[in-house]
């Protein structure tokens, strides 16, 4: 209590240079954190996508021979070549890889845009979606065609009033369907999870796209695929199994003169969200790259200034150090004082940029974060919810980047003020 007295006591003397260091640090500390936030969101498991550390995804296929190139999502009969009797995956859900915006109304209201995804009834067990009332579909509903569908609560007050919309009957496209579910909201932030309504997939719409192309009419579709594994650690398994069909399924398209272009499906999450298209690789290390020098800009630029002005407030206690020298004080102990000062400032500095971290991202979500890519863009705005905003880990990278800011911006100067002359620090002589 009387150690953090005194640094209380230090900061009101130097009030401008305190509340400037701090200031600055909890800039520092929010810049950081946005881009780790950023980063969290678009890769680490975040729910309702908490599986992600097990999951591949598999957009869709290039095809190619001599003289053109084509791709596509996949049909039905791909899926059944490419992940039909496969061992190592728990779950294989197949589904659209984005979402068709569809006319939606109630009770004879008025109709509304909405975003709907077609899924098999296996999505549900790899996303863990929040259901506040009703189920899932199920298989037969997928099997029969059923015209049921799981909505968002939002969706639900929207068309009905009432987020109670189990066993009601709403219409889409002037079809009607009934609701057999009711889930939390998702944020369009969540690539593979989001939509607002999600109804059972129609496999007779993915057997042939009918263009004129063998190998296309037959493997062309609008489903992909994900694929959950058992353990974070059988991943790798399950991925080369999945590679291991490539083989065979060259063969049939050899047939028609094509081949498949090897771009590296499926994909980890990394790799997703560094994917530009199903032609080309994605390029995970250069997007590695830019965020490691992005940190280290946001994080070097600050230690320096504040490098400055810790120098310039050790400067001001000269004296005081001196004195402390004289009485027999030790240059580790000064050192050790001097950087436990400045790491309590820099704590104080870095809890409030965490603040202001959540406060900004939650108010200027669409700022900062992009959503998942989409042709037809989304019906509703981006959002945050708490369980995407926090995580321990991210309160464990904002200590640490504390920790990095304090060591780099008050070592030098607590170096220097540890190794003063006693008599010249006493009698005020400057080098």
């Amino acid at each position: 209590m009387k150690f953090i007295k005194q640094i209380i006591y230090d900061l009101k003397t130097q009030p401008v240079i305190g509340a400037v260091s701090i200031i600055g640090t909890a800039m520092a500390i929010m810049l950081i954190m946005v881009v780790m936030m950023i980063r969290q969101i678009q890769v680490a498991p975040v729910a309702p996508e908490s599986n992600r550390d097990r999951l591949l995804y598999e957009y869709g296929m290039c095809i190619q021979n001599d003289d053109n190139m084509g791709s596509s999502r996949l049909s039905m009969a791909a899926v059944d070549k490419l992940y039909g009797g496969l061992k190592t995956p728990e779950v294989i859900s197949v589904m659209q890889s984005g979402c068709d915006q569809v006319d939606v109304s109630a009770d004879g209201g008025e109709m509304m845009l909405a975003d709907m995804r077609m899924t098999d009834e296996n999505m549900w067990k790899i996303f863990d979606h929040k259901f506040l009332s009703g189920k899932p579909y199920s298989e037969a509903d997928v099997l029969n065609g059923n015209r049921v569908v799981v909505i968002t609560e939002s969706l639900a007050r929207k068309l009905l009033g009432t987020p109670d919309a189990v066993g009601r009957t709403i219409t889409i496209n002037q079809y009607p369907f009934k609701v057999v579910g009711v889930v939390r909201d998702v944020s369009p932030l969540m690539g593979w999870s989001y939509a607002q309504l999600w109804k059972p997939i129609k496999v007779s719409e993915g057997l042939s796209m009918s263009i004129g192309n063998g190998a296309a009419d037959k493997y062309f579709g609008p489903f992909s695929v994900v694929s959950m594994a058992k353990t974070p650690e059988d991943v790798d398994e399950m991925r080369r199994e999945i590679r291991s069909r490539n083989a065979s399924f060259n063969n049939e398209l050899k047939a028609d003169g094509w081949s498949r272009a090897d771009t590296g499906f499926p994909y980890v999450q990394e790799q997703v969200h560094a994917l530009k298209g199903t032609n080309k690789e994605p390029d995970v290390s250069t997007e590695r790259m830019v965020h490691y020098i992005l940190i280290a800009i946001i994080l070097l630029v600050p230690a320096i200034n504040l490098s400055s002005m810790t120098q310039s407030r050790l400067r001001q206690r000269r004296h005081e150090i001196g004195v402390r020298r004289a009485f027999g004080a030790k240059r580790s102990s000064i050192l050790r004082a001097i950087l436990v000062e400045n790491l309590f400032v820099t704590l104080v500095g870095g809890l409030i940029g965490l603040i202001l971290t959540f406060v900004m991202s939650y108010m200027f979500t669409s700022l900062f974060y992009e959503p998942a890519f989409s042709w037809t863009g989304y019906s509703v705005e981006m959002s945050l919810n708490a369980s995407m905003l926090f995580s321990w880990s991210i309160f464990g990278w904002a200590l640490l980047f504390c920790f990095v800011l304090n060591l780099l911006s008050a070592g030098i100067p607590a170096w220097r003020a540890a190794h003063v002359d006693p008599v010249e620090a006493i009698n005020g002589i400057t080098k």
